[in-house]
């Protein structure tokens, strides 16, 4: 069970329907036509194991191919995968989880997943995750999971998020243009400081930026936060303690946030989208990019066949107290498994085979992700750019994220957002960021509902970092 009380079902309903909850739209919503599955015929004995995905720039072919050759091996035991996906999933998937009739297995974004969790509505994964590995049966599918990559959703002993990509945060650059200019990737923040200058001198932006979304500068700044004052200042703003944010080591990555975006931001970057200021980088108009792992695969449509993409880590802050080789990085595209579904125990399996040794190649080579699992793509089953992200892993001793913002999706929304753009506007000083974002934790925490599961902080001093 969660580590948590559980709420009552009507507030999960305002929950998953915040601005629209009245009794008789509840009811059209729980009675609509596309959300109702046929019961099972007892003349039929197919198990049919649904499969919801949010179609997104991963697209699904690789997860229909796989749930082929899953239905194709269990043919004889009378199961079957039925995978769909849809950009819109989120909003097919919330009436059914209130009519108690959800997908048996769900990738999806946009739910108040701690939420679901505390309600008892999400299933634990750790019955899988104790059995043999697919195509490893000495060892135990969560053993060979990266370390960290299944922390996003544990409440106490259980898991409720299976990942089936990794995820890491790194800075973009164009090897090509590095080549012909003679830059090097730097090793530490002066050194990056120092690069910029030259960058700008040599006539070509430093740094694009996807500003009209400012919540792509947290990453680089909890990176920051964690070169500044080590996984002793992660664990401050993870715990949600009282002025995490106002803490020295915290002002300090701020301050190196704010100092970038204003001297070395493209010029209009803070108006661009995503799309717009990474078209800017794949065309040499700006020589780097901090952005996730998933930049190669989300831009390929348009990304010159001749761009070399290449990536290094958040380089070390001169007298910082961070091990400078941790990289912010976790599990992502995560599956879940709803409670109420008809057979979990079946999809749990389905789980098992999708992520799993054997076909984690496949997965890298077919659709560019790197597994959550150690080791099990093979360099040669990658771009040279995720190769660059492989000798980011090499020499890593682990990673770090947040949890804040998946606890506080109010907070991220209304006080995170809007300070990051301030602050790299310049319109604010990082003291006053700090404290502006102190007192929405602050103010968020006085929420009576608000689920906050136990803390498990990150040991500074395994990684080689002060206590």
């Amino acid at each position: 069970m969660p580590a948590f009380p559980l709420p009552n079902y009507n507030f999960l309903c305002m929950q998953l329907f915040p601005k629209c909850f009245t009794a008789s739209l509840l009811a059209s919503l729980l009675c609509g036509c596309e959300i109702i599955r046929p019961a099972p015929s007892a003349a039929d004995p197919v198990k049919t194991i649904e499969v919801a995905i949010f179609e997104g720039g991963y697209g699904i072919d690789w997860h229909e191919k796989m749930a082929r050759l899953y239905s194709e091996q269990h043919a004889s035991d009378g199961i079957r995968i039925e995978l769909w996906g849809d950009p819109r999933v989120v909003e097919k998937i919330k009436p059914r989880l209130l009519r108690r009739d959800p997908p048996e297995v769900v990738l999806v974004t946009g739910l108040p997943m701690w939420r679901l969790i505390a309600d008892g509505k999400l299933y634990p994964i750790d019955s899988a995750l104790d059995q043999p590995a697919y195509g490893d049966p000495e060892h135990r599918w969560r053993d060979l999971f990266i370390a960290g990559t299944l922390d996003t959703y544990r409440s106490g002993d259980n898991v409720y998020a299976i990942p089936s990509a990794f995820a890491a945060w790194s800075c973009w650059y164009s090897a090509r243009l590095f080549r012909e200019h003679g830059w090097t990737p730097p090793r530490t923040w002066s050194e990056f400081d120092a690069l910029c200058d030259k960058i700008k001198r040599d006539g070509i932006a430093p740094l694009a930026f996807q500003g009209k979304y400012p919540f792509y500068a947290w990453y680089t700044y909890f990176s920051l936060v964690q070169r500044c004052g080590g996984l002793a200042a992660i664990n401050r703003i993870n715990a949600l303690e009282p002025d995490a944010f106002s803490h020295p080591d915290a002002i300090r990555a701020a301050t190196l946030l704010q100092d970038m975006a204003v001297h070395h931001f493209q010029r209009g970057a803070l108006a661009m989208t995503h799309t717009e200021s990474q078209l800017q980088f794949v065309n040499d108009q700006a020589a780097m990019i901090f952005c996730g792992i998933w930049l190669e695969n989300e831009m390929k449509n348009t990304t010159p066949p001749d761009f070399e993409m290449r990536a290094f880590n958040v380089p070390a802050v001169e007298g910082g107290k961070g091990n400078p080789r941790l990289f912010n990085g976790q599990g992502s595209e995560l599956f879940f498994v709803p409670a109420e579904s008809r057979y979990p125990e079946l999809a749990l399996d389905f789980l098992r085979f999708l992520i799993s040794p054997p076909y984690a190649p496949d997965i890298g080579s077919s659709i560019g992700i790197i597994s959550p699992l150690k080791g099990a793509v093979p360099r040669e089953a990658l771009s040279p750019a995720l190769q660059s992200v492989l000798d980011m892993m090499d020499v890593a001793p682990g990673i770090f994220q947040d949890r804040i913002t998946s606890l506080l999706p109010e907070w991220l929304s209304q006080v995170l957002n809007p300070n990051l753009s301030s602050l790299m506007r310049g319109e604010i000083s990082p003291e006053e960021f700090g404290r502006r974002l102190d007192a929405g934790v602050r103010q968020a925490r006085h929420d009576p509902d608000l689920i906050i599961p136990p803390f498990v902080p990150f040991n500074p001093v395994e990684f080689g970092e002060p206590s």
